[in-house]
């Protein structure tokens, strides 16, 4: 396969992976329609993708793989409670309290975020693009929540604070794990964090893990698809696709998460698309564009340096 053929592989498979998590939305508002918490259903999501992750180190013989040094366990077990745990409790609970386009907007402040933590925690300079990207995140947030007219907003405060703490925690993988990319593999790290994670998510879920119980067919069927399609497949499609393309347009090419997401919302949700909303999503996904230019005269990244699963 030419170089030029493989680029399009990955750029397909990356883009892929980012259309069927515009998708996460709408399933999981279906699920919370039949009456599952979004505790349940995000203990669900991380409890079986890491059931299928598990499954395949075993039966690939990569089990010893999993056995890691203290000092690595010792970084992982922030990155489940943070990236996985924290992540998935905000980012649902913000999309069953708010729009599915919003939730998607709100999440992608995750890049001025790494920004921000680099710059306080890696020492990385803050350069012009960087601040750009801050700066256009920031404006393309206040856009879409209604910032603009306080007396109006389309989303309660606290729901754009849990829509920018599924933002925060999603970028803590990028500044906790960094240390963590160059040696282990990619599904070694993710096998750990969604164990993790799932006891976290566990705990959180205990008091309305009845919820779970009684439902019909199509919805136990959404579970199982959230959780090895939305989960572990799309994984798969991302890391596959990085091996072709760097991991700085395979960030770039993921905003195409906010777009579907947007368009599902509108098209089977019924949600409200303003011109504002447009132009403020544009500009978030400028500023995850920006927050990407310090890559380009980098060397290829490895593929283990591919974000968490959603």
């Amino acid at each position: 396969m030419t170089d030029a053929r493989e680029r399009l592989v990955g750029v397909l498979l990356v883009a892929s992976a980012a259309a069927i998590w515009g998708t996460l939305g709408l399933v999981a508002s279906f699920v919370y329609a039949e009456g599952v918490s979004f505790e349940a259903f995000v203990l669900t999501r991380a409890g079986g993708a890491f059931l299928v992750v598990l499954a395949f180190v075993v039966l690939t013989g990569r089990a010893a793989s999993l056995l890691v040094r203290g000092r690595d366990f010792v970084l992982l077990i922030p990155l489940g409670v943070f990236a996985i745990g924290c992540f998935y409790l905000f980012y649902f609970y913000t999309i069953q309290e708010s729009a599915v386009g919003t939730a998607a907007v709100l999440l992608y402040s995750s890049p001025a975020f790494v920004v921000v933590l680099a710059r306080i925690f890696l020492g990385e300079a803050l350069s012009l693009p960087r601040i750009a990207a801050l700066l256009l995140t920031a404006s393309g947030i206040g856009l879409v929540v209604g910032a603009y007219d306080p007396s109006s907003l389309d989303v309660r405060p606290f729901v754009v604070l849990t829509g920018l703490g599924a933002g925060l925690s999603f970028a803590m993988y990028s500044v906790i794990g960094k240390p963590l990319t160059g040696r282990l593999p990619a599904y070694v790290m993710n096998c750990h964090m969604l164990g993790i994670g799932s006891v976290v998510l566990f705990v959180a879920a205990i008091p309305t893990l009845g919820t779970l119980s009684g439902l019909s067919f199509g919805v136990y069927v959404l579970l199982v698809v959230s959780a090895v399609g939305q989960t572990a497949f799309s994984y798969a499609l991302y890391t596959t696709g990085l091996r072709r393309i760097e991991a700085g347009q395979a960030s770039i090419i993921a905003t195409v998460e906010v777009v579907v997401a947007g368009l599902v919302g509108a098209i089977f949700l019924a949600e409200e698309i303003t011109v504002l909303k447009i132009f403020g999503a544009f500009l978030v996904i400028s500023g995850a564009i920006l927050a990407q230019f310090r890559l380009r005269k980098a060397r290829t990244v490895p593929v283990e340096e591919a974000h968490p699963p959603r």
